[in-house]
This record gives structure tokens, sequence and C-alpha cells, in this order.
């Protein structure tokens, strides 16, 4: 997965968040929502698309990266390691003008298989699994899930995230991107999976 999971350490999923969500986003058979988290300036954000494809190329897609190097290069998930079949640990870092912060985030996803045609893969931070980077900010909030669901010749997918950015950085900034960002990786996403078979 190139550039699908950059987007983990920008956008944010909290057990306790408010129930409302506000459709923000409905173009091109995807659809965002947002909601506010409790205690929290960053809110909350869900999306969901249907796409044309297997259910295990979108599993494929979702836990295939590159090997993690010490110079990973910004933006991009790094495949830590598989601590065994059902879970993966990933890297990713993102850059900030100055005066922001660099961050990075590392995340931990465990596969549920809930049946044939739904699979679940929860996202959670694992702070601890790598030494800090000078000057940057380690996430340590981070929760969430991809809920994929075959539906015959296609895949309904959910993306469901919150994070805490840390630091000071603005919350409008974060917030924003919860409608950009989530529809820029499901249309990637899109375009890669139904031109697997082509």
């Amino acid at each position: 997965m190139q550039k699908i999971c950059f987007l983990v350490l920008l956008i944010p999923f909290l057990n306790y968040s408010q129930e409302n969500w506000d459709l923000v986003k409905n173009k091109d058979q995807i659809k965002i929502w947002v909601r506010d988290v409790a205690d929290s300036p960053f809110k909350e954000y869900k999306a969901t698309t249907i796409i044309d494809t297997a259910l295990d190329n979108v599993l494929d897609e979702l836990l295939t990266a590159p090997a993690y190097m010490n110079n990973c290069q910004e933006g991009i998930s790094h495949l830590i390691k598989v601590t065994n079949k059902k879970e993966y640990l990933f890297y990713v870092r993102n850059e900030f003008p100055w005066p922001i912060k660099n961050r990075d985030v590392v995340s931990k996803i465990n596969v549920q298989e809930i049946s044939k045609n739904i699979i679940k893969l929860n996202i959670d931070a694992a702070p601890k699994q790598l030494p800090i980077l000078k000057n940057t900010l380690r996430v340590q909030e981070l929760s969430g899930f991809w809920l994929l669901e075959n539906q015959g010749d296609h895949v309904k997918i959910t993306q469901q995230l919150y994070i805490n950015p840390e630091g000071t950085l603005p919350p409008f900034i974060t917030n924003t991107l919860l409608i950009s960002g989530p529809f820029r990786t499901f249309t990637e996403l899109r375009n890669k999976l139904e031109n697997v078979d082509s």
C-alpha cells in the first residue's frame, strides 16, 4: 500500500464520541461524515464507498506496504513487521512547514474475520514500538477501523478514524483534512482496484 494509508496520521474514533454524524461530502459514490468527539477539539470521521473488485484485492492493498526503512519516504505508510498472521505494524511520517513540528505515527492493525464476507481491520496507535525521532511528535491517540463487506461483484468499504495529532496543531487544519483526505484516499483506492483485472 503506497499512499492509501498516509492519511492515517492526519485524520481522526473514540468510543465515547457523540452519536450524531453530519454528512459533509457525497460525490462520486464516496460519502464522508464527521462528528464531534467528547473532550476533544478534533473530530472523528467516517467514509464509505463501493468498489467493483474482490474482497481479497482490497485486503491485499490495505495490508501491503514497502518494508520499513530508517529514511522512509514522507507521507507513505511503511510496514515495520508482521507479528503474526493477523497483526501488522505500520509507520508513517508527515513533514510540516516551520514552525509546526513534524509528526509520525506507529499503528497496529489486527485483522478480524467476522464472516467469509466481512473483514474488519482494527487500527490502534502503537507509539512505543519504535524510538522517537528528534524534532518529531509521536502520535499517542489513534483508533478506528476499516470494514470490508463483500456484496457480490463489489465491496463496500468503510473507514472510521480518530486521531489526536499532539502539540499545537490547530484543530481547524486537521478537521479540514477530514474531508479532502479521505476523499482522495478512496478515489485512489478505487482507481487502483477497479483496474486490477483489466
